[in-house]
């Protein structure tokens, strides 16, 4: 029913912007535990290496599941995945009596993608199986689609008490994984809105997107990281989450001051762990020299002000006046940032893309780093290929919703000279 073979790879389930996850991933593992061995659009598998995935885990924001894949190769069907699945959860040691099980099917090319429909039996035939040798079982179905959430597999305890199978379905042949850590979505649920400052009016960078912008940075966690339009402190906190020594922040706004201080002491009343130093203060993002310290800062992680919030009914002259504007700002503002740095220090910044009907405007590295920085592509391009998607041509990724009318590209810049 199945072949098997040496397999040493993991796989990585990636979120809603599958590029800019593994974008993650390769900056948090580093070139050389990034050994990139296939993917498909929502699919990375990468030669096993790098931290457990439990500790990997707590580190990414953009990642759903991670696994080890096993060491075979069935033929797409029903009964070869559920003597496969009985057979790994008969042999499982449990503390608990009953096994409690579900499979999510993600395909592993375009062909594939009806896959998961000629697999729809496998679920019972194992229940059979199990319950024919005595074994009490119980099956976690999908509420929609081929694929567990991981709200599911939490809830359900599936990584304690039994398996979640990953199914990833080829043309010809499925490859099957177990997953052994999933995204904590209650700990980002709580970050993002049990705060206790958010403006919804100026629209807030989500925290898992702060996280990976911090991860892209790939800065030592000993250093020092700052945030010079720092809003509410998403980019702030979420450093401070992940062991940063210390962190600064600003904004022109003393209200977002306020704002930002607020919800790092609430951070640090929940989580009295936390060491890291934190400094915020009112200040113009393009005037910080005289703030902070030359060459004291690893990075600089930052959502700017991406202009007035949208009506929907702007011309397109007007939003080439408002990117124009923009376009001074974030010119002036990293001109002055690039003392601040180190030698080789990174900056890591969203910029804006104007959605008007099918037209995208937005900003050209070239024109708002002219001196001193050198644009970083976030992954290689053979890569993002295989995710579905493409770089900017700022060699950077997008992050938006259909429905979005401004979306944001996040860069790289690394210090030059």
């Amino acid at each position: 029913m199945y072949v098997t073979h040496i397999f040493m790879e993991r796989f990585y389930i990636l979120g809603s912007n599958p590029a800019l996850s593994a974008a993650e991933i390769a900056a948090v593992l580093g070139s050389a535990d990034f050994k990139f061995s296939r993917s498909s659009e929502q699919v990375l598998l990468l030669d096993d290496a790098g931290p457990e995935p439990r500790d990997l885990m707590r580190r990414l924001g953009g990642t759903i599941k991670i696994g080890r894949l096993l060491p075979v190769e069935l033929e797409p069907s029903p009964d070869a995945l559920a003597e496969l699945m009985y057979e790994q959860l008969s042999a499982a040691k449990s503390a608990v009596p009953r096994r409690t099980f579900g499979y999510s099917v993600y395909p592993l090319g375009t062909s594939s993608r009806g896959a998961a429909a000629g697999l729809k039996n496998a679920g019972m035939k194992t229940k059979t199986l199990l319950k024919e040798a005595g074994i009490s079982c119980r099956w976690v179905k999908a509420q929609e689609g081929p694929a567990l959430t991981s709200v599911a597999v939490t809830k359900n305890k599936l990584i304690e008490e039994g398996a979640e199978f990953v199914v990833l379905a080829g043309k010809e042949k499925l490859l099957v994984g177990v997953t052994e850590a999933v995204q904590p979505f209650e700990e980002f649920s709580e970050q993002d809105f049990g705060r206790p400052s958010r403006d919804t009016f100026q629209g807030m960078l989500p925290p898992k997107v702060a996280r990976m912008m911090i991860n892209l940075a790939a800065a030592p966690p000993s250093g020092r990281l700052i945030d010079p339009f720092c809003g509410s402190g998403t980019v702030l906190t979420e450093a401070l989450r992940l062991g940063y020594a210390a962190v600064a922040g600003s904004d022109k706004n003393p209200e977002a001051v306020r704002s930002t201080g607020a919800n790092i002491d609430w951070l640090r009343r929940r989580q009295p762990e936390i060491a890291g130093t934190s400094e915020v203060f009112a200040a113009d993002a393009r005037n910080l020299p005289g703030q902070i310290a030359a060459a004291s800062v690893d990075a600089i992680v930052t959502e700017p002000f991406l202009g007035p919030p949208r009506r929907g009914k702007e011309t397109r002259g007007e939003l080439q006046k408002t990117l124009s504007e923009l376009a001074n700002l974030y010119r002036d503002a990293l001109a002055g940032w690039r003392r601040l740095l180190k030698d080789g220090g990174c900056v890591v910044i969203v910029l804006p893309i104007y959605v008007l009907g099918n037209e995208k405007h937005g900003l050209s590295v070239a024109d708002i780093a002219k001196n001193g920085y050198a644009g970083e592509p976030l992954l290689d391009a053979s890569v993002i290929g295989k995710l579905g998607t493409k770089a900017t041509k700022n060699g950077g990724l997008t992050y938006g919703r259909p429905d979005q009318l401004v979306w944001r590209e996040i860069i790289r810049l690394r210090k030059t000279g």
